[in-house]
């Protein structure tokens, strides 16, 4: 629906010549467009400016963990560990896009987290690179990275996820051909807003 630009600044947290900044950016760009009720955003070009333009905010470097248990298990042992440990996380690629929309079989998982987490107590083991894990822990002090937008899950099997566009990043970013299949239908389905609040 339509929203002005003080509701913008408002929802997202901007002031308002802060949020009439970034709309005009985002017209120059034919990424909104201006009706006489407010602005309206066009997910595709959203999605295009988000692919080029963003990066996630980190606290610190990336960490490697593997282990052999299928990636839901890894998931929960990782998800009871950052409750222990007091510590806010959001999972991203490859498993929750999978819990959303289901496309392939993940083998690794990106976990964004407000603290530097040392996964030895849940059963993994520290890995050399991307290559050899099948958990990267991304420490962030962007609470937007640690859960999703307003009207997508929140969680899915217990899983707190992150936002739905944050996800199809990771996939593009991870790479491989099958991730950018994974990447396109998940995109499709945040365009079409098929992915429901209660998946």
């Amino acid at each position: 629906a339509p929203m002005t630009g003080v509701a913008i600044a408002a929802a997202v947290g901007l002031t308002q010549p802060r949020a009439s900044q970034v709309l005009s950016y985002l017209a120059e760009h034919e990424a909104v467009d201006a009706t006489s009720l407010g602005f309206v955003g066009r997910a595709d070009r959203l999605l295009d400016l988000y692919e080029s333009r963003a990066r996630p905010s980190l606290a610190g470097p990336e960490t490697f963990w593997f282990s052999t248990r299928p990636q839901l298990d890894q998931a929960r042992r990782v998800a009871r560990h950052a409750a222990v440990e007091g510590a806010r996380v959001g999972f991203s690629a490859d498993l929750a896009t999978d819990l959303l929309v289901p496309c392939r079989h993940p083998t690794l998982t990106v976990v964004y987290s407000d603290t530097d987490l040392d996964l030895q107590s849940a059963g993994l083991v520290p890995a050399e690179g991307r290559s050899d894990a099948s958990v990267i822990v991304r420490p962030t002090n962007d609470a937007s990275l640690l859960s999703p937008a307003p009207g997508w899950p929140n969680e899915v099997s217990g899983i707190p996820l992150v936002d739905p566009v944050q996800q199809w990043w990771d996939l593009l970013d991870l790479g491989g051909a099958d991730r950018v299949e994974a990447a396109e239908r998940l995109r499709q389905a945040i365009i079409e807003r098929s992915i429901g609040a209660t998946a």
